[in-house]
């Protein structure tokens, strides 16, 4: 599970019920003040689980034999985890991909450049291609998340032209040269 990207939303314990020990080989008219005569008590339990991988929110695992005890001396039942998976910071999760956004800049769109690129196993190098735009999708094979049967699902880099919030005297004179020579006319789509 360690190229999963997910976290368990889980208490770190519950409660299943046990039969109780008061009153379980004590014949008596009263009502066993430990369980009022259920013959059984709610008690917490803490368990260790490997969650396998591939596993998604809504899955469930089947803990055989952990849940509450059977009445009249019979099996232990199982416990069922239903998985709750909480939001990465930084990856979204669509189904067996992953998509991330990568912030870059105007000059980088327009000419092309090779960045790094967060993944769940860490950083790769990327090509930005020429004339990139915003919101353009570029796929890494095979670094999304382990799928259920085999293999790995994809993950899609989605880019964000950023421009900066201040700039100097000398990149507002180059701004300024660009919006003279350039024929580009955003609007006219």
């Amino acid at each position: 599970m360690s190229r999963q990207v997910r976290q368990l939303s889980a208490e770190p314990s519950r409660t299943v019920q046990r039969e109780c020990t008061a009153c379980a080989s004590k014949q008596s008219d009263k009502p066993c003040p430990t369980c009022g005569g259920a013959g059984q008590v709610l008690k917490p339990k803490t368990l260790e689980v490997n969650i396998p991988a591939g596993v998604r929110d809504g899955s469930t695992v089947r803990l055989a034999g952990q849940g509450g005890a059977g009445s009249n001396g019979s099996q232990t039942g199982d416990l069922y985890l239903h998985i709750r998976l909480r939001p990465h910071p930084i990856f979204t999760l669509r189904g067996d991909d992953l998509e991330v956004e990568l912030p870059i800049a105007p000059w980088e769109a327009v000419l092309g450049t090779k960045v790094e690129a967060p993944t769940i196993d860490g950083k790769v190098e990327l090509t930005i291609p020429a004339g990139a735009r915003s919101g353009q999708k570029l796929r890494l094979r095979g670094q999304g998340l382990n799928k259920r049967q085999a293999g790995r699902g994809d993950e899609y880099v989605r880019l964000k032209v950023v421009v900066p919030k201040e700039v100097s005297a000398e990149e507002r004179k180059l701004y300024e040269e660009l919006k003279r020579v350039s024929r580009f006319e955003p609007r006219s789509r």
